[in-house]
């Protein structure tokens, strides 16, 4: 996958529109994104992750966090990315889910996740628009766009971020990751699905497993071959010695390493006496400058009294200087006076020398008069071949279309060459799609039945549903009935005992002592009902009570009635839905898949009569013989009217050959006797100006003399004031005992009559530090003998090159023996495997069982075939990762010995040459661990581009881990770098390291501000 073109709109923290062109960048191969913490440099590897899957490049980010903050609410959050896969151009866009503002009502609203996905391959990417997108393989549907995505780039997200997409820290994670989790991913990447096809032919393939056994014998003997053994005893032997030569080297190695320390500490004891020898040294020097300043200090002396005495007499010595500085000044005008003049007698012969010039020149015009003249006659010249011009013309014009009659005849002959192979084409497109039209159709059909029988039971289901929905509502209300109707009965027995109560009152009223009970007959009334009568009348409320139980048990009945019928109802519906077939998948999937197979239908287009395509590719044939003649008659018109053209020109060359080439035109001549009609123009108006020139020169001349009188007149008058002042100071000179020089020599110390007494002070003090120091410095080295610094220095150089060249021998050594002893083990057990092989492969069906995971290894084929391909992704990283640790660092895949000898997973360790020792990852350092992890992950990208062909990683991205590595190792791995974009790979880097920078000048620049990031292309 190759980015070309990522157009980012309000997306992280870029407000407005940012397109990032790649091509410039993929051209150079090796490129750089920088910019400040914090300015968005990974968000455009997060805007590349969530147009290809729909998800940032970081598992904590969440979709609807991806709008920038600094964005206008009316522009919406988009993502459009082009690149390239293969031989094939696709335009992706996707928009997050995110709020926007309301059409109406001011409010927002939500816009839904949205993902298009178009075929440009035919479109140049400059003419890629929102008008001009190409063909729409999917729209609007996230889930058909990721699908799609995914089918064409091989991979999925998870895989996107680890072997093309390498965001900070996220391949170290892979590097530390156990076996079931690099199980995982290895899966998705490598297509193992082989292997378990493999697995249930085996019963068939015993000749294809000898010929694996063959195959893996001659393998054995190629790697003996290539290490220079004959057999695997010979391959022991070899081991033994390189191990014999190991611990020889070692010893050597150990002892240059004490001989090394010895001569260091040699070395360092003469560097400490030699720094006495030196201080004595430079002591004695220090003493004898100082001592050899005395007859300095006292000429200084000298030099302070003579500056002290010249102090006094600096007032009248400043009147003098005056008066020369006036004389200065005064003699300065006179001489610029004189210069004047002398510029002015000057430019006045100039003037008169260019006068005279421009009088000789007048000749000169006569003969550029008789040229103008030429020049008309020229044109006369032109007039009369203007037949001939016109007949070229028209020879012309007939070879123009004799050459476009021979292209249309080239071009009809070609199309129709063109359309026989078209419509060739389109017959064996027609029967293809033919073919998968029946294909289609089939599915389709078996589609529709499917698709019917899961309606069918999703209705009954939902019916069944429904009935059961109902019988909870009936017998609801049933049994709300029945609770109903136990009330009214406790209501009608609670009135009617009530009634029978006011009619017992009733009666007791009505008794006497002694006369018959009109209920009973009884004449004893031993206890009689007490009350009033007409209190306790309930004949109503037994009434109400005895109508309420009537309607609540009519009420129960109905009830009743229709809970039985909603459970036959649910009885019968539960029947048939047992009867139906339990579709495989829902309905809405089999539509799903319905309507793909449908457009898949439409997408092959109508169906195409193969008979017309015959009959119309018969028609094409029978008129190529005819195109054929015409193409020829045409070819030959052509070259009849070039040869036309050419004797007509030749025939205009004839008449104008007394017209220079240059003057043949029209334009060009009369252009030329402009030219000349302006030179004449110019020489006239050059000698008007020189008799000008000439007049003001003469006028300046003059002036010139009067201003040189007037400072002539000047000087003499600043020459008196001199002489006055300088009789003056003769005299003060005198009466100091001082000549002229004897005063200029002591006025020239003044300013340093400070100095001087500072001087003459430190220059004591001096004196006596250096001869205290000299002492001292003599007694360090009294009755030593001076080291031979530079012999020692060369003997500890050597013995530390020894060393060097020892440890290296010794680590070559090492490293030998472990290979030769690895390689004896890994054939030893390879011979072995063999050898089980063929005793395993005699019964076919353990064979069976080995390969389904019931073998010593407990391994199916599929883990076993990924760890394979992991020892391939182990050996491509090993390739970087040994030159950038300078060949001490290989990885490896751990022994397991919990799960038994051999028993190998996918777990990472760290060969270290220096010990011959394997290590845990976590032991490296930051650097080393950067190192290793940057090479895993190539070896990883490598290795699933060469053995999947339809995942191709044109480009991968990593971002930063740069800022851990010390230069050397820096440059090490941009060495790395630069080898995979040797391998037809561009890789780009995000990083803020400056080393980076300089060395990578190619990419993309962002810069931060308060409104919102920038992006702007670097060059070199």
């Amino acid at each position: 996958m190759r980015p070309l073109r990522l157009t980012l709109r309000a997306f992280g923290p870029y407000a407005g529109e940012q397109v990032v062109d790649f091509r410039v960048a993929l051209g150079a191969g090796l490129f750089g994104i920088y910019g400040p913490t914090g300015s968005g440099k990974s968000s455009i590897f997060s805007a590349i992750s969530f147009a290809l899957f729909g998800e940032p490049a970081r598992d904590d980010q969440d979709a609807s966090t991806l709008r920038s903050d600094h964005a206008d609410p009316n522009c919406l959050t988009e993502v459009e990315l082009i690149f390239e896969l293969g031989a094939t151009k696709y335009l992706v866009r996707r928009r997050p889910e995110q709020m926007r503002p309301a059409q109406r009502g001011g409010k927002e609203t939500k816009e839904a996740h949205c993902a298009w996905l178009f075929d440009v391959t035919d479109i140049p990417l400059d003419e890629i628009t929102p008008e001009n997108q190409g063909t729409p393989i999917a729209e609007k549907k996230v889930s058909e766009v990721r699908e799609e995505l995914e089918r064409r780039l091989g991979y999925g997200k998870e895989q996107f971020r680890q072997i093309v997409l390498l965001p900070q820290g996220r391949f170290e994670k892979f590097l530390a990751a156990n076996t079931n989790d690099r199980l995982a991913i290895l899966r998705d990447l490598f297509d193992v699905s082989l292997y378990k096809r493999l697995t249930q032919k085996m019963k068939d393939e015993a000749k294809a497993a000898e010929e694996k056994i063959r195959a893996d014998r001659q393998a054995c003997r190629s790697r003996l071959e290539q290490e220079g053994f004959a057999t695997l005893e010979d391959l022991s032997v070899g081991a033994q010695q390189a191990q014999e030569e190991q611990k020889i080297e070692a010893a050597a190695a150990e002892a240059a390493k004490g001989n090394a320390a010895l001569a260091e500490q040699t070395l360092a004891a003469a560097h400490e006496a030699e720094k006495a020898f030196a201080e004595n040294e430079a002591a004695a020097q220090a003493l004898a400058l100082i001592e050899a300043r005395s007859e300095e200090i006292e000429q200084d002396k000298a030099v302070l009294n003579g500056a002290l005495v010249a102090r006094g007499l600096r007032d009248v010595d400043g009147i003098m200087q005056r008066a020369h500085t006036d004389l200065a000044a005064a003699t300065g005008t006179c001489t610029k006076a004189q210069t004047a003049r002398t510029a002015a007698e000057e430019a006045m012969g100039k003037a008169a020398a260019a006068l005279t010039a421009e009088q000789a020149k007048r000749g000169e015009s006569e003969t550029l008069r008789e040229q103008g003249a030429d020049l008309k006659r020229h044109r006369e010249t032109l007039g009369h071949a203007d037949k001939k011009k016109t007949a070229k013309e028209e020879a012309a014009r007939i070879e123009r279309d004799s050459v476009a009659a021979f292209e249309t005849a080239k071009n009809n002959h070609s199309a129709l060459v063109q359309q026989q192979a078209d419509i060739a084409a389109q017959i064996k497109a027609a029967q293809t799609a033919a073919g998968q039209r029946a294909t289609l159709s089939a599915a389709a059909q078996e589609l529709k039945s499917k698709l019917e029988a899961a309606i069918n039971h999703d209705r009954a289901l939902k019916a069944l549903n429904d009935a059961r929905g109902h019988v909870a509502g009936a017998r609801e209300d049933h049994e709300k009935n029945c609770r109903a109707q136990e009330d009214a009965q406790r209501s009608f027995h609670e009135a009617e005992a009530a009634l029978a109560g006011a009619q017992a009152q009733h009666l007791a009223e009505k008794l006497r002592p002694g006369e018959a009970c009109p209920v009973c007959g009884s004449h004893e009334h031993p206890a009689p009902a007490h009350g009033r009568a007409e209190s306790a009348g309930r004949n109503n409320a037994f009434a109400a009570a005895r109508e309420a139980l009537d309607s609540a048990r009519n009420a129960s009945a109905v009830s009743g009635q229709t809970l039985a019928a909603k459970e036959a109802t649910l009885s019968e519906r539960e029947s048939h839905l047992a009867a139906l077939v339990k579709p495989e998948k829902p309905a809405a999937e089999l539509q799903e898949h319905s309507a793909k197979v449908h457009d898949d239908i439409e997408t092959l287009g109508p169906a195409i009569d193969l008979e017309v395509l015959s009959g119309t590719l018969d028609r094409v044939e029978g008129k190529l013989p005819e195109a054929g003649i015409a193409l020829e008659t045409a070819r030959t018109s052509r070259d009849q009217a070039i040869t036309g053209h050419a004797l007509a020109a030749q025939a205009l060359e004839d008449a104008l050959a007394s017209v220079p080439e240059r003057l043949r035109t029209t334009d060009a001549l009369e252009a030329a006797i402009a030219a000349a009609d302006e030179e004449i123009r110019k020489r006239d108006l050059a000698f008007e100006q020189a008799v000008k020139s000439e007049r003001d020169a003469r006028e300046k001349q003059i002036a010139a003399l009067k201003d040189e009188e007037s400072a002539a007149n000047a000087r003499e008058a600043a020459l008196v004031k001199l002489q006055e002042a300088e009789e003056s100071f003769g005299g003060r000179l005198a009466a100091n005992g001082l000549t002229q020089e004897q005063y200029e020599a002591h006025k020239a110390n003044i300013d340093r009559i400070e100095e001087l007494q500072e001087a003459i002070e430190r220059f004591g003090q001096d004196f006596h530090a250096a001869r205290d120091r000299a002492g001292r410095a003599g007694t360090n080295v009294e009755g030593k003998d001076r080291p031979d610094v530079a012999g020692l220095s060369a003997a500890s150089e050597e013995a530390t090159r020894v060393r060097d060249e020892a440890y290296r021998k010794a680590a070559f050594a090492a490293s030998r023996a472990v290979f030769l002893t690895k390689l004896s083990e890994s054939i030893a057990g390879a011979l072995s495997d063999i050898k089980k092989a063929e005793d395993a492969y005699a019964p076919l069906t353990a064979v069976a069982h080995a390969f389904s995971g019931r073998n010593n290894a407990n391994m199916e084929l599929e883990a076993f075939a990924i760890a394979a391909m992991f020892d391939l992704v182990l050996s491509s990283a090993n390739a970087r990762f040994k030159p950038m640790s300078g060949g001490r660092y290989s990885l490896e895949r751990e022994r397991d010995v919990s799960k038994g000898a051999g028993k190998k997973g996918l777990d990472i360790v760290v060969h270290d040459v220096h010990t011959g020792r394997t290590r845990a990852t976590e032991t490296l350092s930051g650097g080393e661990t950067f190192m290793a992890a940057l090479a895993l992950a190539l070896g990883l990208s490598d290795v699933v581009e060469s053995v999947n062909g339809g995942v191709h990683l044109d480009t991968i991205f990593i971002d930063e881990g740069f800022g851990t590595l010390d230069t050397e190792t820096l440059d090490q791995a941009l060495q790395t770098l630069q080898d995979i974009v040797g391998e037809s790979r561009a890789v780009g880097l995000i990083s803020h390291v400056e080393l980076v920078q300089q060395a990578i000048p190619f990419g993309f620049q962002i810069s931060k501000a308060t409104g919102g990031s920038h992006i702007s292309q670097r060059f070199a």
